[in-house]
């Protein structure tokens, strides 16, 4: 058993030094950007600009500053954008009851973007439930959900236990295969004038994972992304223009 896992952490820390050795691979891991859902107004306006923030796209308002308001208000996550599913997605089993998961996951993720501008020590806004003349209104919208592919993830994990020479290649086979994903859009508003001052897209897909656990979950990977999300909109924040806020890695050495 500590052969086993001795040659999996190898195989792991192998991938690792790859991939945070070349940025291409790292980039090949991650999501391609998803296409407008209809949920922001001129969408067009928004572009790559990794020098500031991890999304695919997003805009800006040069005159905005966050400096110039104190509390914000995140409003419930909208699902009326979902894009139709992809005929992988709806190969999926889990995909009979994906509708009420959408309504669920919005929930969670509305909550976990409180809950961290909330813990946050970083942070300098006060969350509100009523907007007032110096709020910012944080708007999110799911526009794709697509679960995991949680058999695959139990056969991943269920390799491991297998003899080496096939537990190990299977292992690693089945964590590349499972692929949930998800994109959202957001924007922010000033809440005195109703003005967009910002806007942004992203689209993050499962981490890659020789041994994964959270692969062997229906929504794992979208719990993930909702935090690594929750993370990042709090450092855009409460930073200047001119700091760059990371993206998220692709990749993870931990299997959880």
């Amino acid at each position: 058993m500590k052969s086993r896992r001795a040659v999996a952490l190898a195989c792991s820390a192998l991938l690792a030094s790859l991939v945070s050795g070349c940025k291409t691979t790292e980039k090949v891991l991650k999501a391609d950007p998803a296409r407008d859902s209809g949920f922001l107004s001129e969408p067009e306006r928004m572009a790559e600009n990794r020098a500031r923030a991890p999304f695919n796209r997003m805009w800006a308002d040069p005159n905005f500053s966050s400096a110039n308001y104190a509390t914000l208000v995140v409003a419930p996550v909208n699902t009326e954008h979902v894009l139709e599913e992809n005929r992988w997605a709806r190969a999926n089993v889990r995909q009979f009851r994906v509708e009420k998961d959408i309504e669920e996951i919005a929930t969670e993720f509305r909550e976990k973007v409180i809950d961290k501008f909330k813990e946050s020590d970083d942070n300098r806004f006060k969350v509100v439930d009523e907007p007032g003349d110096d709020s910012l209104i944080l708007e999110l919208a799911i526009t794709k959900l697509v679960p995991g592919k949680a058999f695959i993830g139990l056969i991943g994990l269920a390799s491991w236990g297998a003899p080496l020479p096939i537990g190990i290649p299977a292992g690693a086979v089945a964590s590349f295969a499972d692929d949930g994903w998800m994109a959202i859009e957001g924007r922010v508003r000033e809440a005195r004038s109703g003005q967009v001052v910002a806007m942004f897209a992203d689209r993050e897909k499962g981490k890659t994972r020789i041994l994964d656990v959270e692969a062997a979950t229906w929504y794992g990977h979208a719990r993930e992304s909702m935090k690594d999300w929750s993370d990042q909109l709090v450092r855009l924040a409460n930073t200047p223009k001119d700091v760059q806020v990371d993206d998220s890695k692709a990749f993870e050495l931990m299997p959880w």
